[in-house]
């Protein structure tokens, strides 16, 4: 899930090489960094042409669409092994309607070939809109310009952006289908969330207790697995939001486009919050359930005075099940929070953006 954004922005990087468009002097990811975030102060680099390397938003929104077609193929990968992860486990004995709902849903999704091809046209369109506005209306160009002192005009750094179509056709192209090809899998990986916020208001499984002993997230590892892939969901489309908002604003009037982004950007952030929140308080909740089960056992078995010789047994796993976390499973409590904090930065960013 890491090694294809990577592989994907080092593939640009090594075109806009070929290209001529891939370095400049005195210009490198800092200098837009500064534009973006003037908290940071003002930035040493002077831009005379804006290349793929000094172009920050365009690095982070390969970055990003690439990684929202990762983490929904991972997405897809971790649901149907789920079952099997989740018997593996021990949280779950008979996982076969888990397995034949999950594998009826992914198929019936990719049975839909009309759809699908609605979809992908959507974000093409979606992809040439944002580059048509990009190019002719940024407030980046004239953010630039005015570092040089208005000695390069912001229509010569759109003249020499290495994503100018005039200049470099292909390699434009290919960036913005990249673009449409994320959001056609952001849709997609949004639909699977409908999917299991359904699953979840609906499932009746029976879990069982797994000790410490054998296993330290005490069985909700694969689930964990799950949360884990809808927190980078959230920050990706955080991030890739933010960049948007940014890019598509513009000193000339006409704000609607960066007001719909925004609008986007926002309902997405919440969706992915609703299922995060969701996926969470069920994992929660199951576990508090089992171990208030086994809590009863315990009380029951100790008070059988047809069993003296077990009671130490039931005391000793009594203990165990005290000493267990009450409510989240899962051994890393801060890795939430912190997997959070850039989708919070990003909203910040966003919201300073509007103020202006």
């Amino acid at each position: 899930m890491i090694i294809f954004p990577i592989v994907v922005t080092a593939g640009f990087l090594l075109a806009c090489a070929a290209a001529g468009t891939a370095f400049a002097a005195h210009c490198s990811p800092f200098t837009m960094l500064h534009l973006a975030i003037p908290q940071f102060g003002e930035s040493d680099g002077r831009c005379t042409s804006l290349p793929f390397w000094g172009d920050l938003a365009s690095i982070t929104l390969t970055i990003t669409a690439s990684l929202s077609i990762a983490v929904h193929f991972v997405l897809v990968a971790r649901l149907q092994r789920l079952g099997e992860n989740l018997a593996a486990s021990g949280l779950v004995v008979d996982t076969g309607p888990l397995r034949r709902e999950l594998e009826g849903h992914l198929l019936k999704w990719k049975c839909h070939p009309v759809l699908r091809g609605v979809l992908l046209l959507v974000c093409l369109i979606g992809a040439f809109f944002f580059y048509i506005r990009t190019h002719g209306r940024s407030q980046v160009f004239a953010a630039l310009s005015k570092q040089t002192s208005g000695h390069i005009s912001p229509e010569g750094f759109e003249e020499s952006w290495w994503m100018n179509f005039e200049n470099h056709r292909l390699i434009t192209s290919f960036w913005l289908l990249l673009g449409a090809i994320g959001g056609y899998y952001a849709v997609k990986q949004g639909a699977l969330y409908l999917y299991l916020i359904r699953e979840i208001r609906r499932t009746d499984w029976d879990f069982q207790y797994v000790p410490a002993l054998k296993d330290e997230n005490f069985g909700w590892k694969p689930v964990g697995e799950i949360i884990n892939i809808v927190y980078v969901g959230f920050v990706n489309v955080a991030f890739a939001s933010a960049v948007l908002f940014f890019v598509m604003g513009s000193d000339r009037g006409d704000n609607l486009p960066e007001l719909a982004i925004l609008t986007l950007g926002v309902l997405a952030l919440l969706f992915n919050g609703v299922a995060l929140g969701m996926l969470i308080k069920f994992m929660m909740k199951c576990h508090k359930g089992v171990i208030e089960r086994e809590k009863m056992r315990v009380l029951e078995k100790t008070s059988d005075p047809a069993e003296p010789e077990s009671s130490a047994y039931w005391m000793a796993y009594g203990t165990h099940l005290h000493l267990a976390p009450q409510s989240y499973p899962l051994r890393s409590r801060l890795k939430p929070l912190l997997a959070l904090a850039p989708g919070v930065f990003a909203l910040s960013r966003i919201f300073a953006e509007l103020r202006k």
